[in-house]
């Protein structure tokens, strides 16, 4: 079997701290939505003082102005490991006795529900406006829209978070922050194409102009039968760390093949842990884009 892999980067102003060769599990959901991203992360084996170290200044009632930050990444030996999830930390209590575990939560975007601007902008396009909202929460900016349009106006007083609910305002476009890259998207997006005969059929993903697609099939890491819903699909795969929000998966079930076809992924669940048989993703995905 494929080795898997699963470690920790926890930042603050004292530095990095890397996390492996631990005891982990944990539980991550992203959406896109303007709701927070969140993980649920429990981590035993720790040192006495790494213990103390992480349970004090990873509070965020101690020394409020700096973030604590937390990079999850997950994957296999053979095929590589990547970020599943990076967000702002607001708990870390320890339990249990005699092994003791630190249980670690955070969620996207966090700290910037804290901070408060006033901001105002005249005779600006939506894209530059997403550029500047990525810029004072401190992303990146994924901008995947057709939109052209100019606004007039804007004027915004309240916390950086909420600058996300501005701009979906403004556009019939989908805003959300995924992995600290804040990204934009039509809420009319067409699937990619589908794969041409000239293409290499064996390949299990693929690159298109209009999106990234993921073929998945019990022959790449589908797991059982993928259950209709109202809005397309949920699906469960073995844990692929490549999978992001906003991103499509083609699905082919050879048990239920009427459900086959290009979903884009509106919801994934990471269920992991490195000493513990789960090493799982569920995907939630829409076949139309609402």
């Amino acid at each position: 079997m494929d080795k898997r892999e699963v470690y920790l980067v926890i930042q603050t102003k004292e530095g990095a701290k890397e996390i492996r060769n631990a005891a982990i599990r944990g539980r991550v959901t992203r959406k896109m939505s303007e709701n927070a991203s969140t993980a649920n992360i429990s981590i035993a084996n720790l040192t006495k003082d790494d213990v103390e170290y992480l349970t004090t200044y990873m509070s965020p009632y101690v020394d409020q102005s700096n973030r604590k930050r937390i990079s999850i990444f997950a994957g296999y030996e053979s095929t590589g490991v990547g970020q599943i999830f990076s967000g702002d930390i607001y708990t870390a209590l320890p339990e249990g006795m005699p092994d003791t575990w630190l249980n670690i939560e955070a969620k996207t975007n966090y700290y910037n529900q804290q901070d408060i601007i006033t901001y105002t902008t005249q005779n600006t396009t939506v894209k530059q406006f997403a550029l500047n909202a990525a810029n004072e929460m401190n992303l990146q900016l994924s901008w995947q829209s057709k939109s052209q349009k100019l606004i007039d106006a804007i004027n915004f007083t309240g916390a950086k978070a909420e600058l996300i609910n501005q701009l979906n305002k403004l556009e019939n476009i989908y805003a959300y922050i995924d992995n600290e890259i804040l990204k934009v998207v039509d809420k009319d997006a067409e699937p990619p194409a589908t794969s041409s005969n000239n293409e290499q059929q064996s390949s299990t993903s693929s690159t298109k102009k209009s999106g990234y697609i993921k073929r998945l099939s019990p022959q790449s890491g589908l797991i059982g039968i993928p259950q209709p819903d109202e809005y397309g699909l949920r699906a469960k795969a073995l844990l692929d760390p490549t999978m992001n929000i906003g991103d499509w998966v083609e699905i082919t079930s050879d048990l239920l093949p009427i459900i086959n076809g290009q979903y884009q992924i509106y919801e994934l669940t990471f269920d992991f842990a490195s000493r513990e048989p789960q090493f799982y993703v569920e995907i939630a995905g829409k076949n139309k884009v609402a």
